[in-house]
């Protein structure tokens, strides 16, 4: 099959789920015969393109992007840290282990609470979503390093390549298309973990916030809308995201 083909293939077969999604949502909307409580598809992306051409969207929309991407790159620096100390010192990974199940099983809603304790509503949603992605990107940025060919990890060592030279030159490299996907991915989980917490913090000048002010007025079309632009951007950070990681590979290889 030729490349172009298969991408074609590959968008059909997007465009087809995006069809599907739609149509049980229409169908939904018929059932519940409420537009109070679930509005039809097309009430909502009529609402999303009016919320595009509102400044308040989109200066609402760039302070959760920052939040998220603040969140992001902290977690990312200490993830990524973390997981190189413990790819080359076991006994660090058997520390760290149990510390990172144990983040990964705090519940966000409870860990929210307690965080706007000590800090403002609009600082507690990029502690929230650190706490929930630092675990998650140190997993995957670990199975990552535990990729690498064996065969280059051990003529490394046979010629004695310093561990500096080892981890710019090989481990780092040969790990950048995994990281990338998982990165973009850890991106997207972040905006979302983001909008969540501001929804229960009531962060002023948010998406979070706008998402909790039309549910306090029941602008459901308006809320389901807000919905639609965080997925939306989610599913387009993933999507970049996978293309560079298969451009990157090519380069590795």
């Amino acid at each position: 099959m030729k490349k172009g083909e298969k991408y074609l293939k590959k968008i059909l077969f997007t465009l087809g789920a995006f069809g599907v999604l739609l149509l049980i949502w229409q169908i939904a909307f018929f059932c519940v015969g409420n537009p109070l409580v679930l509005p039809s598809p097309w009430e909502c992306f009529g609402e999303f393109f009016v919320l595009l051409s509102k400044a308040r969207f989109w200066e609402n929309f760039f302070a959760t992007f920052l939040r998220a991407v603040s969140a992001f790159v902290l977690s990312a620096v200490l993830g990524l840290g973390f997981a190189l100390i413990s790819y080359l010192l076991p006994s660090f990974r058997a520390f760290l282990t149990p510390i990172a199940a144990f983040l990964r099983a705090l519940p966000t809603v409870a860990v929210i609470l307690v965080i706007l304790v000590f800090l403002s509503p609009a600082s507690a949603p990029v502690a929230v979503a650190s706490l929930a992605l630092v675990p998650a990107l140190y997993s995957s940025a670990l199975a990552a390093f535990f990729s690498v060919d064996e065969e280059l990890i051990e003529l490394c060592r046979v010629y004695r390549v310093p561990v500096k030279k080892r981890v710019f030159s090989l481990y780092l490299p040969a790990a950048t298309p995994y990281l990338i996907r998982e990165g973009t991915a850890g991106l997207s989980f972040s905006l979302k973990l983001a909008v969540s917490a501001e929804v229960l913090a009531s962060t002023f000048q948010s998406i979070g916030g706008m998402m909790q002010e039309a549910k306090l007025y029941l602008e459901i079309s308006s809320l389901f809308a807000l919905t639609v632009a965080v997925v939306l951007v989610g599913f387009l950070l993933e999507g970049v995201g996978a293309i560079l990681a298969r451009r990157v590979e090519r380069r590795v290889k």
